[in-house]
């Protein structure tokens, strides 16, 4: 086979529909469409045949790009089947069509009289074999972002033309687009561009812009991930300002009892829910104090004894938790035989840690209130009976410390999970409570009146951040990101930094990512940056860095996945960036001054 003149015929076949233009008949393009189709068939099944890892990859990136283009294509000759009027055409021109008979020289014959298909909508649906909405879908998604008919008949600008945008020039995935544009859809008055009444968009965010604008935005510069909380959060706030439906009644709802298990609904305001949210969260660590405590259900009496339901759920965090005793300043403790490599060192312990190290080889402790702040922390005290006793599912976990709460009377033996309730806010905010919101430690959302009376109650305690993105005074450095000093870095990241990653505040770990403890590093909020387990491996490993930019913890992620190798951080979890303190000047008035 001459290989360099197949490719050459290739390179020519590709550029013969744009060179040749009028002079391919309608046969001649429909039979390249045919052959394109059985070449991409062919690579494929070629490529499944050799297993050779590099090429299936290759191959992966090929498919999804042709499957990107045949989105757009997909909008494309729906729109184009309306606009044409494909419905109108004969009964007789159709059965020509399916068996190959149909001569494209002639005009194409249309229906005499009562049309074989009611609307384009109708014709797709069952030429193509799809079910009659996902046909219409197609069409409405045109219209919003490839172009819509006028009443002459021509095509004018699609609904949301920054959207189109993007969505022409491949910007994002064109799936995630299209569902986009349509959930913007929902919020704007009804289309009425065909009946001759031009429409114009409402829904604007609390800043002026279009929703339709930052959705753009978002969807250019964000993963897919960070762009679907971003978009849904500006949509979710413009119902509730917007809206006219009233919220769900609040209250504790009895529901149904289905083989013995009752099942309950709870509604709760967003103060209510961080509460719940706390506990939820210290009982779901099974390394912590809190965490080991759920494990066992508590009896009305206030004492505690071992559940006879047996758990049958698997997990590999318990595996995870055998083979390695690491620390989440990212150090280890006494490196096992399972430790990675990485935890492992040659040279022996500098004079100035030894001297920092607990006496008698003790560890130190979390407070009995501190569960929430570092919940991979192994407990020694506990660790026997977390190994010698059958994992119990988070779910379970969470119930038996509500119950906990609920049963346990004065002087109980069982000790219940007490409710942090920490939220974070900027110094200007304090300045400007009427329209200020806060967002707490679990990522729940404040509105201005919450917030008011969650700050006027004891128990709260609110992070002021100011300057840079920094949060300020959060306590004495230590060894271990602990407490108030693991609380300011997550005040700061708000959960791990790697882009994309959506690993929860509450399963990240605190990463020494300037210079770790081993080598001389301190521990505190501006040596610490919050990652997933998997990133602070990543990072011990070379696979990622995280550099300091202007006092923030920024990821530069490998070349196959950040081109650029710009210094990136993690905005799914809101994490604070540069530049993100608003300006003093325009958030509020001054406070008053003393007057003594």
């Amino acid at each position: 086979m001459n290989t360099p003149a197949l490719i050459s015929a290739l390179h020519t076949l590709c550029r013969a529909p744009l060179q040749l233009g009028a002079h391919l008949t309608g046969a001649m393009l429909v039979r390249l469409g045919i052959l394109c189709l059985a070449l991409f068939t062919a690579i494929g099944q070629l490529v499944h045949q050799t297993r050779d890892p590099r090429l299936v990859l290759a191959h992966a990136d090929l498919v999804e790009k042709f499957s990107q283009q045949v989105h757009l294509a997909q909008l494309t000759t729906a729109l184009d089947a309306e606009a044409s009027g494909a419905h109108a055409l004969s009964l007789e021109t159709y059965d020509g069509l399916r068996d190959g008979t149909c001569s494209f020289e002639a005009q194409p014959e249309l229906a005499a009289g009562r049309t074989c298909y009611q609307s384009t909508g109708d014709l797709l649906a069952a030429w193509l074999g799809l079910n009659y909405f996902e046909a219409q879908r197609r069409i409405d998604d045109a219209h919003l972002l490839i172009g819509r008919r006028t009443p002459q008949g021509t095509i004018c600008e699609p609904r949301f033309a920054q959207l189109a945008e993007v969505y022409a020039k491949g910007g994002a995935d064109r799936r995630s687009i299209a569902a986009t544009a349509r959930r913007l859809e929902k919020l704007e008055a009804t289309d009425t561009t065909f009946d001759g009444v031009p429409t114009e968009l409402k829904a604007r965010g609390t800043d002026g812009r279009f929703l339709e604008e930052h959705a753009a935005e978002s969807l250019r510069s964000l993963g897919p991930d960070e762009a679907r909380k971003d978009i849904s959060s500006r949509i979710s706030l413009y119902k509730q300002l917007k809206g006219d439906k009233l919220p769900p009644k609040l209250g504790l709802f009895i529901g149904p009892v289905v083989q013995g298990v009752h099942e309950f609904t709870l509604r709760t305001l967003a103060t209510q829910a961080q509460l719940i949210r706390s506990i939820a969260v210290q009982a779901s660590a099974p390394r912590t104090k809190a965490g080991q405590a759920a494990r066992t259900p508590v009896q009305p009496d206030g004492s505690t004894e071992a559940a006879d339901q047996p758990a049958t759920e698997p997990t590999a965090a318990r595996a995870a938790e055998s083979a390695e005793s690491i620390d989440r300043s990212g150090t280890a403790e006494e490196p096992t035989a399972g430790a990675p490599t990485w935890l492992r060192t040659e040279n022996p312990m500098p004079d100035w840690a030894r001297a920092a190290e607990e006496p008698s080889g003790a560890k130190p402790e979390l407070p009995a209130d501190d569960a929430e702040a570092t919940p991979g922390k192994s407990i020694p005290a506990n660790a026997e009976v977390a190994s010698d006793r059958e994992e119990v599912s988070v779910a379970l976990r969470r119930l038996n410390a509500l119950m906990a709460i609920l049963a346990t009377p004065a002087g109980g033996k069982a000790k219940a999970v007490i409710p942090r309730f920490i939220v974070y806010m900027w110094l200007s905010d304090l300045q400007n409570l009427d329209r200020a919101y806060g967002t707490t430690s679990n990522g729940v959302r404040l509105p201005p009146g919450e917030l008011r009376r969650a700050l006027a109650k004891a128990n709260v305690i609110p992070v002021v951040l100011g300057g840079n993105s920094q949060p300020l005074d959060m306590g004495r450095s230590r060894r271990y990101h602990e407490g108030y000093v693991r609380a300011g870095v997550l005040a700061r990241d708000r959960g791990c930094i790697v882009p994309g990653c959506t690993t929860a505040p509450d399963h990240v770990e605190i990463d020494h990512y300037k210079l770790p403890w081993a080598e001389g590093g301190t521990t505190s909020v501006k040596s610490g940056a919050a990652v997933c387990p998997d990133g602070h491996h990543s990072r011990h490993l070379g696979q990622l860095k995280i550099v300091d930019v202007n006092g923030l913890p920024h990821v530069i992620l490998p070349p196959h996945l950040d081109p650029e190798q710009k210094p990136r951080r993690n905005t799914y979890w809101d994490a604070l960036q540069l530049g993100d303190a608003p300006d003093p000047d325009v958030a509020g008035p001054e406070p008053p001054e003393n007057d003594e």
